[in-house]
């Protein structure tokens, strides 16, 4: 299936970084965003910003990285689920036209057994950097046709290898979307607080890129894309 043939692959990089780094450690500024994000025609909504109706302008900041969201439906639960946040296609979907597929993002209230981190507590880049990888969970179904959602989510619940796979290729691509330094925050907070979990950090550990290879394929992307402009 096409749209999940690059999750097929193990990713490994192990190069050193040779580009200016002083690149990589810029962090997103809200103001930065005010024209992309008050131009999105962005269809969020849901139980979420019933708490924190604040939220939403973090979350648009994210959504600007991904400009093929534009228009697409994201509902935000608010409610007990074993990670911080999960990113889900709508089993609806499969009933639906391409142009009316929904989506949600739930994030975890902490008032059942597992507990994650409060994310509305979390520094700006942070946050941005956690919805990043949500969103291109997001952008993943997207692209997919209902049959494939169906074989990923099959594979997700059944194959440890394969949300393996399928995490470190969503980190993947939320570098490509310009959010590595959020991205690298954001795991590097998750892998040191004593504040976390131990199944949670071994999780994380497992299933997501490490702080060396978000730094090694942000310089390898960054060094193509160089290059290519010069050409």
């Amino acid at each position: 299936m096409v749209a999940q043939s690059n999750i097929k692959t193990e990713i490994i990089c192990t190069d050193v970084c040779d580009i200016d780094t002083n690149m990589f450690f810029l962090e997103p500024v809200p103001e930065v965003f005010n024209d992309t994000v008050s131009s999105l025609n962005a269809e969020l909504f849901g139980a979420y910003f019933d708490h924190f109706p604040d939220i939403k302008a973090d979350i648009l900041v994210a959504l600007s990285y991904y400009p093929e969201l534009q228009g697409v439906k994201i509902r935000f639960s608010y409610r007990s689920i074993k990670q911080t946040m999960n990113s889900r296609p709508s089993p609806f979907n499969i009933f639906r036209k391409k142009a009316n597929w929904q989506y949600s993002i739930i994030v975890n209230n902490n008032k059942g057994k597992h507990k994650a981190l409060p994310f509305e507590k979390l520094p700006f880049s942070m946050k941005v950097g956690w919805l990043g990888h949500e969103l291109a969970h997001t952008l993943q179904y997207q692209q997919m046709r209902s049959g494939e959602m169906v074989v990923f989510a099959f594979k997700y619940v059944f194959s440890k290898r394969f949300v393996r796979k399928a995490e470190r290729y969503t980190d993947l691509l939320t570098i490509e979307h310009g959010l590595a330094y959020p991205l690298y925050i954001g795991t590097d907070f998750l892998l040191n607080s004593k504040d976390i979990d131990k199944k949670y950090r071994q999780y994380a550990l497992i299933n997501s890129l490490s702080l060396n290879e978000i730094k090694c394929l942000w310089c390898k992307y960054y060094y193509e894309l160089f290059q290519y402009l010069r050409n």
